[in-house]
């Protein structure tokens, strides 16, 4: 019972992380249209996403998919975001 607790809130958290991160697209297009914004939150963001894939990637016995596949998203977007605000 347990396991699948863990199994069914950290899909619902990897989900949700998802949408977190594509919540950054509209910010990007509205960089790349000239109303640029700061970029310390999404780049401090994606760092934190990047710490995160790596302890996923490392996880023993095996790596934690659900922590990897959102986290990377927000690595990208984030990264994405903070140069375009550039």
């Amino acid at each position: 019972m347990k396991d699948k607790f863990h199994v069914v809130i950290g899909s619902i958290g990897a989900f949700i992380g998802i949408f977190v991160f594509l919540a950054y697209i509209p910010q990007i297009f509205s960089n790349l249209a000239g109303d640029k914004a700061q970029p310390y939150q999404p780049l401090v963001a994606a760092v934190s996403c990047l710490i995160w894939v790596l302890y996923g990637l490392t996880n023993s016995p095996k790596k934690d998919y659900i922590l990897i596949i959102p986290n990377a998203l927000g690595v990208v977007l984030g990264l994405i975001t903070a140069l375009t605000a550039l």
